[in-house]
């Protein structure tokens, strides 16, 4: 079998399974503008081509369970896309509950097992949108096989359903049966293939592997060899024995809709005994239907069931955590014109390659060329120095001039002059070439700098798409009224900052909706609508994405804050908070203002995990609010983790470097501007009074503390500040982040390392862990202070 068609092929199925999540996500979305646009037939041809899009690609790599039930969503949408069913907030539920079954199944899937729950009752009433409630019990329920199959006492369309075993000869009708195991039934199965499909040719062997699984392929007709030929077959016909039912066998045959048109299945007899052979394997439809239903097909549920709630069902899907850490790090859409850029750059690149091997090769020509007018330029000096005392002489003895000597060594040696010209011209066009070659290499290395970051850049509606289900969930949940204004979803971000932005926008989110916005009934009071509103945006500015998440709710209550610190013993009953003191504590492990616990707070877990998160992407979090309209968080990020601005430092004989994104500013100061406070080195700035931090001191790294100067570089994150007090400022410079390896990575303050352009290795600091382990050695200083007083 091919590889495309292999179902246990890894590359098809993370192909299969990016694109599967796609094609849910894109159903979610189109609901959600669908509930609130009854009447959007866009939303509804969108939701119905995903639905058959998904189940296509279920039935390519084998996933019946997951085909089966697209199909039967499939048909009920078919319903409302034909005007049959209207949109209601129950029919949206129904739907979302049935996308959150696929996620289940998917995400079972890719963690190698399959979906196990039962969703007959969705199966049900799925069914009951497009009339199927009035079927027969014997009637198996739509799953995703195929438009137009033929079941037994069906009325056939074309010859098979006459022909039987008819366009076989008796002898190898008699073959077939002798060569099919015991007990087991010979059906004859015809599919009929589409030609409009991109791999008709491989139709035929599709159809193979898909039925060698359902019992012997005895036969093929075109023959089995043919069916590898690379030709269309647009009817091929199996004789296949199995165990299985008539019934059983078609409901079991899965094709995808764009591979096959048409499958019919009949038993083939042997000539003699067509009449005990049909009575063999004539047992009641019901008996056969009824085996097979307990595993996947659906029978009739009582009223009550079909009448009971739906949202039951999303309870049982697993986390969709699951799906991330597999699909998102392993594959990358990118838009074609990005690597055609990048492209363009790397033959630039090899055309610069070939710009410098030529003035390798000049360079060397010309050294050559240097060395001969060297040896000359040495053999002309020597006869200089040889002929200097005979022409001194000539002057003693025969009274000869100064001028005619002059002339005379002019004629013999005038040439040593210019000896080094043809050379000096030489070397200064290669010079100036190679000048003109770095440019070009510089300018070429930035944009592929700058078009390789734009390819792991992807758009931030990646993580803003999966809010507006969220917020509906959590607003009828809550019982509140809620929109949910998205705005910048085109900004985009590096791929490796945005798998770990979901969760902290998730906490912030969940926060607005049950902290901030207050009910119906309380919004009316204070004069506000019934409806809050939550805006997530997204913009950049400059280096930065910053993202601020608003709402117009109750906003944060200071005092209550207040009191609630006092109370866990964070702040001293008599200490008077400011309104930023007071936001900030907020993002304390375990503080929560909520009265009770619910499912989606209360527990004090939240907002610190946000800030470790947030700081972990070397950004920052803020929050500002007014009672009574409202709170703003506002996150600030790199757009890259990979290269990064940093500030270079010395610290005695050793090298850092500080990311430019969390350095305020830097000053130079005496020993004399250093003051103490409780045993503690600060220092004033702007009337400002900011912790110094000694790198030597924190690294143990031997250094002069007794200058005339010192450089002082403040950093922050958030609203805490610090000044790490270093030998030198060495300038910026773009910085590749590369990990530590083994025994450095738990070296505390530390984020990574850099190699610097003169070969040398700086470590990269770590602000938001530096600030903590700054803290953490004042609090031990002061510790061992007051044990020595007592």
């Amino acid at each position: 079998m091919s590889d495309y068609l292999d179902p246990h092929n890894e590359e098809l199925l993370k192909d299969f399974f990016a694109e599967a999540y796609q094609q849910v996500e894109l159903m979610e979305q189109n609901l959600l503008v669908l509930e609130q646009d009854p009447g959007n037939s866009e939303a509804v041809d969108e939701i119905f081509r995903a639905a058959h899009t998904l189940k296509g690609g279920a039935g390519t790599v084998q996933m019946e369970e997951l085909a089966e039930f697209t199909h039967a969503l499939e048909d009920a949408l078919d319903e409302i896309r034909s005007g049959t069913v209207k949109v209601s907030s129950e029919i949206v539920d129904l739907l979302l509950s049935s996308l959150d079954v696929l996620k289940a199944m998917l995400g079972a899937r890719e963690a190698g097992d399959v979906y196990r729950e039962d969703v007959s009752a969705l199966l049900e009433r799925l069914k009951a949108l497009q009339g199927a409630g009035a079927h027969p019990p014997a009637e198996p329920p739509a799953s995703g096989k195929k438009a137009g199959s033929s079941r037994k006492g069906a009325p056939s369309r074309g010859k098979a359903a006459s022909t039987g075993g008819e366009s076989l000869s008796e002898e190898e009708i008699r073959e077939l049966f002798e060569a099919a195991p015991s007990r087991h039934t010979v059906y004859r199965v015809q599919v009929t293939f589409d030609e409009s499909n991109v791999m008709n040719t491989v139709g035929g062997i599709q159809g193979f592997a898909l039925l060698k699984d359902l019992g012997a392929v005895l036969r093929t007709d075109p023959p089995f060899e043919k069916l590898y030929e690379d030709e269309f077959f647009p009817v091929v016909v199996y004789y296949v024995a199995s165990s299985l039912s008539e019934e059983e066998l078609l409901s079991r045959i899965v094709f995808p809709s764009d591979v096959a048109k048409d499958v019919k299945v009949e038993r083939v007899s042997l000539p003699e005994e067509g009449e005990e052979a049909q009575g063999r394997g004539g047992e009641p439809e019901g008996v056969e239907e009824g085996a097979e239903s307990g595993g996947e097909e659906v029978g009739p549920v009582p009223a009550e069931e079909e009448e009971g709630p739906l949202p039951e069902l999303p309870k049982k899907a697993p986390a969709a955590p699951v799906r991330e850490k597999s699909v998102a790090t392993s594959i990358l859409r990118v838009d074609s014109g990005r690597v055609d850029a990048l492209l363009n750059l790397v033959s630039e690149a090899v055309i610069n390659k070939a710009t410098f091997n030529q003035i390798s090769v000049q360079f060397g020509e010309t050294f050559t060329q240097f060395q001969t007018l060297q040896s000359l330029f040495g053999e002309k000096l020597r006869g200089l120095m040889d002929v200097i005392p005979e022409l001194a002489r000539m002057m003693v003895e025969q009274d000869v001039s100064e001028k005619q000597v002059r002339r005379m060594l002019q004629e013999q040696y005038g040439e040593l002059f210019e000896m080094f010209d043809p050379v000096e011209a030489s070397f200064k066009g290669i010079l100036n070439k190679y000048r003109e070659a770095t440019q070009q290499l510089n300018r070429i290395t930035g944009e592929m700098q700058e078009a390789v970051m734009r390819i792991r850049m992807v758009p931030i509606s990646q993580i803003f798409a999966r809010f507006p289900r969220l917020v509906r969930d959590l607003s009828r949940s809550l019982k509140k009224k809620i929109n949910l204004i998205i705005e910048g979803q085109e900004t985009e971000l590096d791929k490796s900052v945005i798998e770990d932005l979901l969760d902290p926008l998730i906490h912030c989110v969940r926060n607005s909706v049950d902290h901030g916005i207050e009910g119906p009934g309380e919004r009316k009071k204070a004069g506000k609508p019934e409806e809050g509103t939550i805006v997530l945006r997204a913009r950049n500015e400059g280096n930065l994405i910053v993202i601020e998440i608003i709402d117009d709710g109750r906003g944060i209550d200071v005092e209550a804050v207040r009191k609630r610190a006092v109370e866990r013993g964070l702040i001293h009953p008599n200490k008077i908070l400011s309104q930023v003191e007071a936001f900030n504590l907020i993002f304390e492990p375990g503080f929560s203002t909520a009265r009770s616990v619910t499912d989606l707070s209360g527990r004090g877990v939240g907002l610190d995990v946000v800030k470790r998160q947030i700081e972990k992407l070397n950004g920052s979090i803020s929050v500002w609010s007014e009672q009574g309209k409202g709170t703003r968080f506002t996150i600030k990020l790199p757009l890259t983790l990979a290269i990064i601005q940093g500030l270079l430092v010395q610290v005695g004989g050793e090298r850092y470097a500080i990311p430019i994104t969390s350095v305020v500013d830097c000053h130079r100061i005496r020993p004399s501007d250093i003051r103490y406070i409780d045993g503690y080195e600060v220092f004033d700035v702007r009337e400002e009074v900011v912790s110094l931090l000694r790198l030597n001191r924190l690294f143990k790294i031997p250094t002069d503390e007794e200058k005339e100067y010192f450089f002082v570089v403040i950093v922050g994150s958030g609203e805490r500040k610090m000044g790490i007090v270093v030998d030198g400022i060495l300038g910026e410079e773009d910085v590749v982040i590369k990990p530590l390896r083994d025994h450095f990575v738990n070296t505390p303050g530390i984020a990574g390392a850099n190699i610097t352009g003169e070969g040398t290795v700086s470590l990269i600091i770590d602000v938001p862990q530096l600030l903590e382990l700054g803290l953490k050695e004042e609090r031990e200083a002061r510790k061992k202070r007051d044990t020595s007083i007592l």
